[in-house]
């Protein structure tokens, strides 16, 4: 009954805080697909697609941190309402309490490891297949009149457009102040053969600035080619996908570190739910929420400099010293007053 009372205070408090998150995260998700329709094609069903490509990476930055403020703020609630005074004054000790939530936190961390370590890289895999797979249909969207288009590595700009076919174009690239390319043509068309993206160009003017030189060269018919790219995630790679963390690349090595490091924070933070939950309302006041924020803050903030600096190390350290730092204030103001 105990279980169910607080199971019942911190669902109350999850499901509102998680769909609000949830609502927001999806507007800015929403935003940033897009962007993809400046270059692709696509229509509505393609866009929900990419959308629940996207959706794990989404929950999963949502699910630990609500998770905990739900829990803590549940807590908070009973103690305020003098309902867990009611619990203590029975024999339900802070033991108790901590037991409750062992089996969830350790369901809910298993749950963030699926996600981060095989969902999240599946999904990203699948939303960039498909938007290469789009490129690939040679389906691009280049809008007459409008700056600020992209084509791979140009910035491109069309007096007109006609499916494929284009007229009046401009064309810059940029690799920094070294290299620049400057490209008019009065018209273009743009192909595909056998994953091989083909823009042709006919009858215009280049520059390439390089060193402090500009060379001008007149065609008649130029080529830019742009392989699309293959598929380079399946689900019986993943394991090779995550060996290169152990093989000298930093970037997947900073990746892995923050997928185990914010998966286990639910798990790794049992002792600070009723550090921060449990309090005696005559003489304290509810300060649940500066708790939530600090520890959030701290933990993520050393999460993100060990992950840059030393991840695996921080893999090993950060949990235990979370752990056995968060038992001990929870043994030195909890336990032993309650």
């Amino acid at each position: 009954m105990i279980k169910k009372y607080i199971f019942l205070a911190i669902s109350q408090i999850f499901f509102p805080f998680f769909l609000v998150l949830f609502f927001i995260a999806s507007v800015v998700l929403l935003i940033g697909i897009a962007g993809v329709t400046l270059v692709v094609k696509m229509g509505f069903l393609d866009l929900l697609v990419l959308f629940l490509y996207s959706l794990p990476g989404t929950i999963f930055f949502i699910i630990p941190i609500t998770f905990f403020a739900s829990c803590v703020l549940g807590l908070s609630r009973l103690s305020y309402d003098y309902e867990l005074l009611v619990f203590f004054s029975l024999g339900v000790s802070p033991k108790n309490i901590v037991k409750i939530f062992v089996p969830i936190t350790l369901l809910v961390s298993l749950v963030l490891l699926m996600f981060s370590l095989v969902m999240i890289p599946l999904s990203k895999s699948a939303y960039s297949d498909f938007v290469a797979e789009k490129k690939s249909k040679v389906d691009i969207n280049i809008r007459p009149g409008e700056f600020g288009q992209k084509l791979g590595d140009w910035l491109v700009y069309v007096d007109k457009a006609h499916h494929n076919d284009y007229e009046g174009l401009v064309l810059f690239s940029s690799d920094g102040l070294s290299k620049e390319s400057f490209i008019v043509a009065q018209s273009g068309a743009v192909s595909n053969d056998k994953g091989i993206f083909e823009l042709k160009l006919y009858n215009g003017d280049a520059y390439f600035a390089e060193n402090k030189e500009i060379k001008k060269i007149d065609f008649k018919q130029m080529s830019l080619k742009n392989e699309t790219g293959a598929l380079k995630l399946s689900s019986y790679d993943l394991i090779d996908y995550w060996q290169s963390a152990f093989k000298g690349d930093s970037s997947q090595s900073r990746r892995l570190a923050q997928a185990i490091l914010t998966s286990i924070f639910p798990l790794v933070s049992i002792f600070l739910i009723p550090l921060f939950g449990i309090s005696n309302p005559r003489f304290h006041k509810n300060m649940s929420y500066v708790y939530i924020l600090a520890g959030t803050g701290i933990y993520f903030l050393i999460m993100h400099i060990m992950s840059q600096n030393a991840p695996f190390w921080g893999i090993g350290l950060l949990p235990l010293v979370w752990l056995l730092g968060s038992y001990w204030l929870y043994r030195h103001f909890i336990f032993r007053f309650y």
